[in-house]
């Protein structure tokens, strides 16, 4: 049996915990605070994140041990912002992660260079490619929660990691896919948060259904100029994990980046909307990540650039979507 390693204690953590508990996977999870780890290991319930969830303590130990936890297991799943992902690297020592594969979910560009997740791993920590996998979408943690029907994604250039993992994340409510693009899905996962982001916006300034298909159409158009100026091979646009993850994150209620950004186009301030919400919208730091991409590659992204102008120049939003209805067909 398959043991796993889990770093992060916010909902998606929660999630995939639930889902790997289901499946009788043994979990060993590292979450910063005490009042987490000692709700989880007595009720078998995280307090602050989905603690609607039960989840089966016979399968579980958390803890804020950070060395123990990754020294427990041979897979170690990063669940974590990608802002806050390059201070808990500064925890990590190297070894601990000598011979271990790396599977993370993280949906933000890391760090100054801004890289994707793997390459920040592979880059910091030694860790060659067929020893990482990520998870991808379209998921939201409540609907996990839930139990209801959800496409996942596992993906590896590794197929024997591939068939390792596959069968820790398949049940009854969870239908896994797996694919070998890398580098295209991380990138679709960050992209998507930030037009979920700009969709929000977009429902905050009282944009209706008609405006925001061709917002989501020219996003998928955007995705694609993206991945083709990286040459990412082997991408199937219209697949789950980056078509659908994209429409999920643009459209469902239950989305942190459509929420967070709808209060923008409300006309809260980004100081005030990050200090009510209660959960990291990824897509905030991903703006910041994919625009600087954007910029060394000479791309003309709109729909990134009005997230970053709203968002970093601190333009007035409605002013921007109206630049936003020209430069979109």
């Amino acid at each position: 049996m398959t043991e796993i390693s889990v770093i992060g204690g916010g909902s998606w953590a929660t999630a995939l915990v639930k889902i790997l508990t289901d499946n009788q996977t043994n979990v060993s999870w590292y979450l910063r605070r005490q009042e987490q780890v000692d709700a989880i290991n007595t009720a078998g319930r995280n307090p602050d994140y989905l603690d609607f969830v039960k989840l089966d303590t016979r399968y579980l130990e958390a803890s804020t041990d950070l060395p123990f936890i990754l020294q427990k297991s041979a897979v170690i799943l990063f669940v974590v912002p990608s802002a806050h992902f390059p201070a808990l690297c500064d925890l990590i020592d190297a070894e601990w992660l000598r011979e271990k594969y790396i599977v993370t979910s993280i949906k933000g560009t890391v760090g100054d260079g801004n890289n994707l997740p793997s390459a920040y791993i592979a880059n910091r920590f030694s860790v060659e490619e067929s020893r990482q996998a990520i998870l991808a979408g379209p998921c939201h943690a409540e609907e996990i929660g839930m139990g209801k029907k959800t496409y996942m994604t596992i993906c590896s250039s590794n197929e024997g990691l591939l068939q390792r993992l596959s069968p820790c994340f398949a049940n009854r409510y969870v239908h896994v896919n797996l694919a070998k693009d890398m580098c295209g899905i991380e990138y679709a996962a960050i992209f998507k948060n930030v037009v979920g982001l700009v969709c929000g916006m977009a429902k905050g300034l009282n944009y209706g259904d008609n405006f925001m298909a061709v917002l989501t159409s020219n996003a998928i158009h955007e995705l694609e100029m993206l991945l083709s100026s990286l040459h990412v091979p082997e991408r199937r646009i219209g697949s789950s994990s980056y078509l659908g993850d994209l429409l999920v994150t643009a459209y469902s209620a239950h989305s942190r980046n459509r929420t967070f950004g709808e209060l923008i186009g409300r006309g809260y301030s980004v100081d005030h909307t990050q200090t009510i919400m209660s959960m990291v919208a990824e897509g905030y730091a991903a703006t910041k990540g994919l625009f600087q991409t954007a910029k060394e590659l000479g791309l003309n992204l709109p729909i990134v650039n009005t997230a970053y102008r709203v968002l970093y120049n601190h333009m007035p939003v409605a002013a921007e979507f109206k630049l936003l209805e020209r430069n979109i067909i």
